[in-house]
């Protein structure tokens, strides 16, 4: 090991404290561990990109990479960054995942992210290390003098160990492809100093990419055979569109100025689009030459790190040379999709308000404490967001929990509410059945102190009304139980306690998987003995209308002297008689399966399906009552009982929007009206029959241009739908008159301007304060 360095000659130029701190720091370890980890974190890009050149050059099987895997299975950040690299490189490979017989090794090729990923974090998280120590250590401050003076050996030492064993990582994960390669390697894991790992790894990643090189060599002069051919016919046929253009040129000549003027500016522009094109591929080849000519293949050099860091980012934004995407499980709405959400929306409202709701905002972040321990089994789909000075947050998974700690936080007292927005899970996204890893909820809660089951009915008289605003959906069937029920039923069969609940996330496939597979995974996945799992069978598989089921249920004691059935059975039964007098009940399916696996659940519970085979799209809406949650956000622990439920809006619209499409429904115009002109320059007459009408709630627009042509305003007006014209002229500006044009019946009158108003709205013109709905 090097001498330890006491001092060194120092410039006049640093002020007393620097000269102090670096005097007083180890100098070879503060040197050794720069160098490390500043190399290390040179090398990550680097090592992503030559893995995946060596996955081509293996004919390597890259299914491994997929998000759907890696996200769900292993979601930690640098794991799933390396897995990203990768995809995005190897996006349109024609040598990954061909027929040709390629390496299938697990360890070296397939995980090649579970090697990158954690020496990814270790070595970032040594880097922010490093460099806040060292920018502390500088800091003048009162606080940064208590905390003390001087560059601590201690964090050094910790991110030189860290970075020293995540290069061991890179370097065995480059190796093990090497070896694939039929490369000899030479042990190199017993290196001792960091910065001799950096230049090991390096080593190793320019030894990986020879054979690699090598491969794309031989694929380049097939490629160039292929090339020659192929210029040979595009010759061949330039001679023809030579001809061609000859041709058109004749017929150019012939045609009037204008025309031919018209003609050469689209030729120009075209011509000028193909040069931009051909400039920014030849600025990108050209960039990526002078990096590796500067790096002169040095692995090591920051140019060619750089380079990649910026190459992923423009892959992973649409890049250079491919469409923009949008994330997976989101969606873009077209106008037209927004005209038929808004009258989804606007109707559902109208049900909340008709039932005295009161619309609520919660953020859509909450602090990752709020959201965990709520959602059993499903709490691994929460959307994790990076540390934001020094709060953990988490957006939110639904707009209960959200409504719960409202609830704690603003005691507003007994309240019936709604709550309509975005929520995000992190699920493995079925876009052909509405399940979306961004969408919309809209939730309707009674919460506070009610006599018993009184807003349960209503709740679901809410749920059942929203749904009937909606014919196109078919038939609806509301799948009703209560959770007391259900551990009533785990307790006599002889459940253990603390297996109650991952008991009911397997009851809870009865709706979707056969009884058999559900007591496969009770027996084999949740540790449910084979007689407690068959004892649970004649419960579950119960089903029946709601009078009759409570009625047999009793006659039978199924449930002997178990005080919570019987608290149940009391509860439906009153449930039963006011949603009888509703008249809702026939909507009712009392089911013993359902169990509904989110944990903050304590008494009803139920779901909205629809019965139509067309519609195969699972749960259209479910809710259930909560009288803990708000309690778990309190100081006090006060418990304020809570029943709600929530639709599912994704799913109404993928239904309500092929149907429109089917029946080629009309839609909404974009305005009522188009505000013309017979003549130029009257532009601010334009705008000020414009403002008229908006003062008046009237939705009116003019076309962008200053002197349109009263034929391309007429186009317009007919393309968009626009239901009414205002057309003026010199002669119209002049009387202080308009013309007012109905599109449908091609019926025109001349009206004063005062009277503009009130003709468009005696022909039926609506106002944009009356909701569409």
């Amino acid at each position: 090991m090097p001498t330890q360095v006491s001092s060194i000659d120092l410039p006049v130029s640093l002020s007393q404290i620097e000269q102090t701190i670096i005097n007083t720091t180890p100098l070879v370890l503060l040197a050794e561990t720069v160098l490390a980890v500043g190399g290390a974190r040179t090398l990550l890009p680097l090592a992503d990109a030559v893995g995946a050149i060596t996955c081509e050059t293996l004919h390597a099987n890259t299914a491994a990479f997929e998000a759907e895997f890696v996200d769900l299975a292993r979601p930690h950040r640098g794991i799933v960054t390396s897995a990203q690299n990768l995809r995005l490189i190897l996006d349109g490979s024609k040598f990954v995942n061909s027929k040709e017989e390629g390496v299938t090794d697990v360890a070296a090729v397939g995980c090649i992210p579970q090697y990158h990923g954690p020496a990814r974090d270790a070595i970032l998280a040594a880097y922010k290390a490093v460099e806040a120590e060292i920018n502390c250590a500088f800091d003048d401050s009162a606080a940064a003098k208590c905390a003390g003076v001087g560059i601590h050996p201690q964090v050094l030492k910790t991110a030189l160990s860290t970075t020293t064993e995540a290069l061991r990582v890179l370097l065995q994960g480059s190796v093990d492809r090497l070896q694939l390669l039929d490369t000899k390697v030479t042990n190199a894991l017993n290196i001792t100093f960091a910065s001799d790992l950096v230049s090991a790894t390096a080593t190793a990643l320019a030894r990986e990419l020879v054979p690699s090189l090598k491969f794309f060599d031989e694929k380049e002069a097939e490629l160039r055979l292929r090339l020659a051919e192929k210029n040979a016919r595009t010759q061949e046929a330039e001679s023809k569109a030579a001809a061609a253009a000859a041709k058109e040129d004749e017929k150019i000549a012939a045609m009037s100025e204008a025309q031919h003027k018209k003609i050469m500016e689209k030729r120009r522009k075209k011509f000028e689009k193909q040069k931009e094109k051909e400039k920014a591929k030849k600025m990108w080849q050209r960039r990526a030459e002078d990096c590796i000519e500067e790096s002169a293949f040095d692995l090591r050099a920051s140019s060619l790190s750089l380079f990649l860091e910026d190459l992923f980012v423009r892959l992973g934004s649409g890049g250079t040379r491919r469409k923009p995407k949008i994330a997976k499980g989101s969606q873009d709405f077209l106008p037209h999709q927004m005209a038929l959400r808004e009258k989804i929306f606007n109707k559902i409202r109208m049900v909340f308000k008709r039932h005295a709701g009161v619309e609520i905002e919660t953020p859509v972040f909450e602090l990752k404490e709020t959201l965990t321990g709520k959602y059993g089994e499903d709490s691994k789909l929460i959307y994790d967001l990076a540390d934001q000075g020094g709060e953990l947050l988490a957006l939110r998974y639904d707009l209960t929990v959200p409504f719960a700690r409202f609830m704690a936080l603003h005691s507003p007292g007994n309240i019936k509410r709604y709550h309509i927005a975005r929520v995000y899970r992190r699920d493995n996204p079925q876009m052909a059945r509405g399940r979306f890893r961004e969408f919309y909820q809209c939730d309707f809660d009674i919460a506070g102190t009610y006599a018993p089951m009184l807003p349960d009915a209503e709740v679901l008289s809410v749920g059942i009304e929203v749904l009937q605003q909606f014919p196109e959906l078919g038939s609806v069937k509301v799948k009703l139980s209560h959770r007391l029920l259900l551990d009533a039923i785990l307790s006599i069969c002889g459940v253990p306690a603390d297996k109650f609940r991952t008991t009911c996330s397997a009851i809870d496939k009865l709706d979707k998987e056969p009884w058999s597979e559900v007591r496969r995974e009770m027996v084999e996945e949740k540790d449910i003995l084979e007689e407690v799992a068959d004892r649970i069978e004649p419960f579950v598989c119960k089903v029946g209308s709601p009078h009759d089921l409570h009625a047999q249920l009793v006659k039978e004691k199924m449930f002997g002297d178990n005080a919570n059935a019987r608290r149940a059975m009391d509860d439906l039964a009153l449930l039963f008689n006011y949603l009888d007098a509703m008249g809702v009940l026939d909507f009712i399916s009392f089911d013993l399966s359902l169990a509904r696996g989110l944990d903050y659940y304590t008494g009803l519970i139920f779901e909205f399906v629809l019965t139509s085979a067309e519609h195969n799209v699972g749960s259209i809406a479910a809710g259930g009552r909560y009288d803990n949650l708000v309690g778990m956000f309190s100081a006090t622990e006060q418990q304020i009982p809570c029943v709600g439920v929530s639709l599912g809006i994704e799913r109404i619209f993928g239904i309500l929007e092929a149907h429109a499409k089917k029946q080629s429904a009309h839609t909404t115009p974009p305005s009522q009206v188009l505000v013309a002109s017979t003549s130029n320059n009257l532009m601010v007459p334009r705008l000020e029959l414009c403002k008229q009408l908006w003062l008046s709630n009237i939705s009116a627009e003019v076309m962008q241009t200053e002197n349109p042509k009263f034929i391309k305003q007429l186009h317009y007006a007919l393309e968009r739908g626009t239901p009414y014209m205002v057309v003026i002229g010199e002669d119209e500006l002049a009387k202080g008159v308009v013309k007012v044009k109905d599109m449908a019946s091609k019926d025109e009158v001349t009206a004063p301007r005062s009277e503009l108003v009130a003709e468009l709205l005696r022909r039926g013109c609506p106002t944009t304060d009356i909701l569409t709905i």
